[in-house]
């Protein structure tokens, strides 16, 4: 993020650069992780992370899959088999709770 950006506005950015979608589509719910100084999250300093959840066509998964072999589509299934590997921790909560219709819109803490 640059400064003086926000986190919206840096994702948006960053999903028209680097996967060309033009107008990202995103969900109503969204996870925030904030650290403190002296916590081990991020090199040991205060961060702050966003987590939006972005609705992309069949194409576009496709598109995006094609740019690496790193870019993959997992089912819920997938994402709660694998969720030690993904970060930040909670990510898989939020996903699986969107999906299914059972988190309220607006901010959810991940701890």
């Amino acid at each position: 993020m640059t400064t003086n950006a926000g986190f919206l506005e840096s994702a948006t950015q960053f999903l028209q650069e680097r996967f060309e979608l033009a107008a990202p589509r995103y969900g109503s719910v969204y996870g925030i992780r904030q650290s403190r100084t002296g916590e081990d999250w991020e090199f040991d300093r205060a961060t702050a992370t966003r987590v939006f959840i972005v609705h992309i066509s069949d194409d576009e998964g496709s598109a995006i899959e094609k740019q690496s072999v790193a870019h993959t589509r997992w089912s819920i299934e997938e994402l709660r088999r694998r969720r030690r590997e993904l970060s930040p921790e909670g990510i898989v909560l939020l996903v699986t709770g969107y999906v299914e219709g059972w988190i309220p819109d607006g901010p959810i803490t991940l701890h």
